[in-house]
């Protein structure tokens, strides 16, 4: 089976003959345009090669920058909301340095576990708190905060929590009763 062949009127002048690849790679180019007309045997006059050509989709680059900056914003937004609730909370969970602030972490996480569903708890600076480490694996916590239950009614507590460091898991740990 022969290919498809076709003229093109460019530029005052007809040329030919090509393929229908042809006029795709030299419309893709620049080198002819929507106006330019052509022919091919079976047709009674001369057409617009824009009927025949592929037309590649145009990328909106715009639409690219619109949606990496409202992913940017949404990003930044969630990390003012809760990034220092998260960061807080991480230092809780993996506090594992044998030293008294990461025992005041460690303590902080497991008064909050305690708390009752809907209460929440701002802890007083660490510079506040008591931490008391005896033998260099107990430790003697005492942490106070401001405890809001889920009416929205507040007042000041502090909490004694003992703990035990676990050197094989090199972390802080609830001391047994």
């Amino acid at each position: 089976m022969q290919a498809e062949v076709f003229f093109i009127y460019h530029n005052g002048e007809q040329r030919g003959p090509f393929t229908a690849a042809q006029l795709n790679h030299w419309h893709r180019c620049g080198f002819i345009d929507d106006e330019t007309l052509y022919w091919r045997e079976g047709l009674e006059q001369w057409q617009p090669v824009a009927q025949i050509v592929l037309r590649r989709k145009r990328r909106n680059r715009r639409l690219f920058w619109y949606i990496l900056l409202a992913a940017l914003a949404a990003i930044t937004l969630f990390v003012k909301l809760v990034g220092h609730v998260t960061a807080d909370r991480w230092r809780e969970l993996t506090s594992g340095d044998l030293t008294g602030e990461s025992a005041w972490w460690r303590a902080r996480g497991l008064v909050r576990d305690q708390l009752p569903r809907g209460t929440e708890v701002q802890f007083d600076p660490f510079a506040s708190a008591t931490v008391t480490i005896q033998e260099k694996v107990n430790a003697n916590v005492v942490l106070g905060g401001t405890l809001t239950d889920s009416s929205g009614k507040a007042e000041h507590g502090a909490w004694r929590v003992l703990l035990r460091y676990n050197e094989s898991r090199g972390a802080w740990a609830a001391a047994p009763k």
